[in-house]
């Protein structure tokens, strides 16, 4: 027998004035790291959250997401051979492993696809607090002493399904861009190396009250 919880509806939700709280889960690709460095990285990412929708088809969500992040550079030296112009520059590398506490603030568009099965397209700003901070193998020109709190920036789309009234299925994909963790001297300026992720979230959204 289908639980209660599960049945399905035919008829369009409208979810506007309502509050879904939720739970997700799925994959982490730390995009920042460089492939030798990625393949000792722990790839599960998980988090918690509310969404309010306020129209029918516009919502604002804060969520609590736990995952690792990391960043790996390395640009060589030059060493010119005299003349005019000295173009000589130091080596800049470093290795970059943390774990972060992530709270995105985001506001969601959901266009309807099909019956109650809608796609989205999400952005807002994240504040960030790393659990983990380790740094290996820094050039001696940088001072790896960085913020373990700071702001950062979120995007994504995603589906998501109304099996009924209160419960809600979705799937999306979003990137996560952090803090510097190093940087190079560049002809114009400096080129900055940030964390970013890439997460693949699997998650079920409830409506507490009707």
């Amino acid at each position: 027998m289908q639980s209660k919880f599960f049945s399905q509806t035919n008829t369009i939700i409208n979810p506007k004035g309502k509050w879904y709280y939720g739970i997700e889960i799925g994959n982490n690709d730390v995009s920042s790291l460089m492939e030798s460095n990625s393949k000792s990285y722990f790839p599960f990412q998980a988090g918690i959250g509310a969404e309010y929708y306020f129209s029918r088809h516009w919502s604002l969500s804060s969520r609590i997401k736990l995952y690792e992040t990391g960043v790996s550079f390395y640009k060589p030296g030059h060493s010119s051979s005299g003349g005019f112009l000295n173009l000589d520059s130091d080596p800049y590398y470093g290795t970059f492993y943390g774990a972060v506490v992530s709270i995105p603030i985001d506001i969601k568009w959901e266009f309807r696809i099909y019956k109650n099965l809608g796609g989205s397209l999400k952005i807002g700003p994240t504040y960030n607090f790393e659990t983990k901070s380790l740094y290996y193998n820094y050039s001696p020109n940088l001072s790896p002493d960085y913020p373990k709190q700071y702001a950062g920036f979120n995007s994504g789309f995603g589906l998501n399904y109304f099996i009924n009234k209160k419960v809600s299925l979705f799937i999306d994909v979003e990137s996560f861009s952090g803090a510097s963790k190093g940087y190079s001297d560049a002809f114009f300026g400096k080129n900055e190396y940030l964390t970013q992720n890439n997460l693949t979230n699997f998650g079920i959204k409830y409506n507490i009250k009707n």
